[in-house]
């Protein structure tokens, strides 16, 4: 779907975290876009109470910046309250979802997501759906979120998928529907990849990228996002920055040579957490 690895902006936290205002989001966002990230991706679910559109409002907004610049979204998933989404996979769910993104969007979707895969009543119909959108131009390409190795599997009985979105902390989560999608020719956006705000700091899990990390001077994060993109073809990063400093840092991360002693600190930290890339 992308003809470029790199790293990908993940606007989700930008409207959800308690405290999230617009202003901080757009200075974020257009930080991202001009450093140089290779999509925005979003959601129908990354709304607000009074504001359903916010999350692919201010996606759309960035990509001004830039045109041409993809942006991913989900349907599927929506806010119902205050703490409470919800999840549909019906075809009514999802050509509404994706009507309201295009509208938002100004644009057809270049790459449109069941967001809750895990949790749809009938994913068959609901793959169904995607690749109609897709045939019928609404949508450029289609693909699932939050999918085990089965979901995939069945997804593709149903119609070729463009890619898959799944969370993929490092040493913490495992690498098995990356390897999958790999497999099957499949794009994989990681998002979390460092964790998410539960896991034990990164630098506790990759000990030996983090004592590289302070040899030169750098971030631990900015250098285990160099080596991901550097071994593992076909994955794409989505992070979830909040602030201006640390996306910058972060997409540094992808005009950085990679070197051999980085990677295997990398390979090894994993390693010995029994993780297989």
């Amino acid at each position: 779907m992308l003809d470029r690895p790199g790293i990908v902006l993940g606007i989700a936290a930008l409207v959800l975290n308690e405290g999230a205002t617009d202003e901080n989001a757009r200075e974020v966002i257009a930080a991202a876009v001009d450093e140089g990230v290779v999509a925005l991706d979003t959601a129908r679910a990354y709304a607000r109470i009074d504001d359903d559109g916010v999350g692919e409002r201010l996606a759309a907004e960035g990509r001004e910046r830039r045109p041409g610049l993809p942006i991913i979204t989900k349907a599927g998933h929506y806010r119902a309250g205050a703490s409470a989404w919800h999840s549909d996979g019906s075809v009514e769910r999802i050509r509404s979802d994706a009507a309201r993104s295009v509208e938002l969007l100004g644009a057809p979707v270049d790459l449109l997501l069941l967001h809750r895969a895990d949790r749809v009543d009938d994913l068959e119909q609901s793959v169904a759906t995607l690749a109609a959108l897709r045939d019928e131009g609404l949508v450029r390409a289609i693909g699932l979120s939050n999918a085990s190795v089965e979901l995939i599997d069945r997804a593709l009985a149903v119609a070729p998928i463009d890619a898959v979105q799944n969370r993929l902390g490092l040493g913490v989560d495992s690498f098995a529907e990356y390897r999958h999608c790999r497999e099957a020719g499949i794009d994989f956006f990681g998002y979390a990849p460092f964790g998410g705000p539960r896991a034990a700091p990164l630098a506790t899990r990759v000990p030996h990228v983090a004592a590289l990390a302070t040899q030169r001077g750098t971030s631990v994060h900015r250098l285990v996002l160099e080596v991901m993109l550097a071994v593992l073809p076909g994955y794409w990063p989505v992070i979830g920055s909040t602030r201006v400093e640390s996306v910058r840092d972060a997409v540094a991360a992808m005009s950085e040579p990679i070197d051999d002693e980085l990677r295997d600190a990398l390979l090894g930290d994993l390693e010995s957490r029994g993780v297989a890339v």
